[in-house]
């Protein structure tokens, strides 16, 4: 019986050396974490047997045993999530899902915990010694969850080989499979004969201790056969090693750990080696080995910076190389490191130089082109401008404005789009001029254009008509909108005042104003838009003579159906 114990610890040292030579020759990844999470599940599980079997103490025994008992409530779970990874479902595990995932493991777990009065396991020291273990039903619920997640884990092994053509991750894929099944096999077995032939066999024979060392054997050795968990550090190599680059990854006290090939006929340069700048100091010409020196010491001062520096190197002929320092940052954000890249960017710089020289050439040549383009277009731009403004008040000219409403119209009448017309002119605009003469008629002028330009909007066009009359077109305005804003405008205009400079107070005017509205068409307008834009504007005219006739000042509004 005592050797049954042993046998126990001596799977538990089995599994313990088998943990550190995996950590200890493999690049963690999260494939490697999640398979030493399974390794450590195993080790818990034989070392509390063999505790829980040395002990004499009941409270003990049960103590161990319990520990024992939670480690193999979480062995599905692992498992589980072992498959995913090593099936490339991994994006299954987001941590939305990872709880719903490890609900039935945590409820296991908390029902080891719990144990309420014994309903998971309770030890009766007044039966035989392989009687005392009693098992309660909540152990049974730690069996059901460890079937389910072995059923599902079976599932997605069976579906990936039938669907997977990659002959390596078939191998892996099958290497997990019969790794699973002895363990299962191992599993079933100590449940017959531990549990259910307990009283006909007479002794406790550690199955599930010796079927996970053999599952552990098993994959370790196959890990190790097929590089399953090395895929990472076998492309990162020869992706270095494919890169046109020199990299030189140092550890934080400077010791190489990795370089590629580029740099190897550069720099003579070991892994292992204490990197040292002050070595590469004869490939670099006059001042360029000062300015690497200093650049690592601004490295050195700011480490968790990323520097870059151009420098000129002699190397089977003169070059121009980029290097640039990184840090390598753990979780934390704490330094453990840099990388060193050197980027021969001589072509780029002598394409660069070459460019230059004829852009310079260029330049010359064009710079006088250039300078008479300039005038040309300031010039066209001035006569442009000329062209469609006044040249007193700055606002559109009236033969603008009847080009633009010729555009407009027939747009407008096509696609039954409403707009409002105001013609107006200022009141007794000629008394003024008599009064104060014509440039003081003439400020006048420019103010009420300021004033009426402030109470339109961006879309409307002001234009002058002719002597102190104005038109604006208003589009995309029905008559309610038009009427608010004419008696805007009237506002504005007679609140407005205009400094005569000659000591008397300054002078505000008003203005008569006819608006029309046209909000609906008739598909004859068509025929001749020209014609119907001059019915338009006389009839804006005689609503601005109506006004004046009564009394100016005013607004008289008209709208065509």
């Amino acid at each position: 019986m005592e050797w049954m114990i042993w046998l126990d610890f001596s799977m538990f040292l089995v599994l313990l050396g088998l943990f550190f030579y995996v950590f200890a020759t493999s690049t963690v990844t999260v494939l490697h974490r999640i398979y030493l999470f399974l390794h450590v599940v195993f080790m818990s599980w034989t070392f509390s047997q063999f505790a829980a079997q040395t002990v004499n103490s009941a409270s003990f025994k049960l103590f161990y045993l319990s520990a024992s008992y939670i480690g193999l409530s979480l062995l599905g779970l692992g498992w589980f999530a072992f498959i995913l990874y090593l099936t490339g479902q991994s994006y299954v595990i987001r941590k939305s899902r990872l709880f719903i995932l490890a609900v039935p493991a945590l409820i296991s777990v908390a029902a080891v915990v719990a144990n309420p009065n014994g309903m998971f396991l309770s030890i009766n020291e007044k039966l035989s010694p392989l009687k005392q273990l009693q098992h309660g039903p909540l152990y049974w619920i730690m069996i059901v969850q460890l079937i389910l997640y072995v059923s599902v884990s079976f599932i997605v092994m069976f579906y990936k080989l039938r669907g997977e053509n990659s002959d390596r991750q078939r191998t892996v894929i099958k290497t997990a499979f019969i790794g699973m099944i002895v363990l299962v096999a191992f599993a079933l077995a100590d449940l017959i004969v531990n549990i259910i032939l307990i009283e006909e066999i007479n002794r406790y024979v550690p199955l599930i201790s010796v079927g996970m060392a053999f599952a552990a054997i098993y994959l370790v050795h196959a890990i190790r056969r097929h590089k399953v968990l090395d895929i990472i550090q076998t492309v990162q190599r020869d992706v270095m090693n494919t890169m046109s680059m020199g990299i030189i990854v140092l550890d934080e006290y400077d010791i190489i750990i990795e370089l590629n090939k580029v740099i190897k006929p550069i720099f003579r340069l070991r892994i292992g080696d204490k990197f040292n700048p002050a070595i590469l100091g004869p490939q670099f010409k006059g001042d360029v080995s000062r300015e690497f020196m200093a650049f690592f010491e601004e490295q050195r001062k700011r480490p968790l910076d990323r520097l870059e520096i151009e420098i000129a190197i002699t190397y089977d002929k003169y070059r121009h190389v980029i290097v640039q320092s990184a840090p390598i940052l753990n979780h934390k954000k704490t330094p453990v490191g840099r990388v060193l890249t050197f980027q021969d960017v001589t072509e780029l710089r002598m394409l660069v130089e070459e460019t230059n020289s004829q852009n310079e050439q260029l330049h010359d040549r064009n710079r006088d082109l250039l300078i008479m383009q300039d005038e040309l277009f300031q010039a066209n731009k001035k006569l442009e401008q000329m062209a469609i403004t006044d040249g007193l008040t700055g606002c559109f000219n009236r033969r603008y404005l009847l080009h633009q409403l010729e555009q407009e119209v027939v747009a407008n009448i096509r696609y039954g789009i409403p707009f409002s017309i105001f013609l107006f002119d200022l009141d007794h605009f000629k008394s003024i001029n008599d009064k104060y003469g014509h440039l003081v008629g003439d400020e006048v002028l420019c103010g009420t254009v300021d004033a009426v330009r402030g109470s339109l909007r961006f879309t409307d066009i002001l234009a002058r008509y002719g002597g102190e009359e104005f038109t604006v077109y208003l589009p995309h305005t029905n008559r309610e909108q038009a009427d608010i804003i004419a008696e805007l405008l009237m506002e504005s205009v007679e609140q407005n005042k205009v400094s005569t400079g000659i000591g008397e107070p300054p002078v505000s005017v008003t203005i008569s104003m006819g608006v029309i509205s046209i909000e609906h068409f008739e598909p004859a307008d068509l025929a001749d838009p020209k014609a119907f834009l001059r019915e338009l504007l006389a009839q804006a005219d005689a609503a601005l003579y109506e006004a004046k006739y009564n009394g100016r000042n005013r607004i008289v509004k008209r709208k065509l159906a």
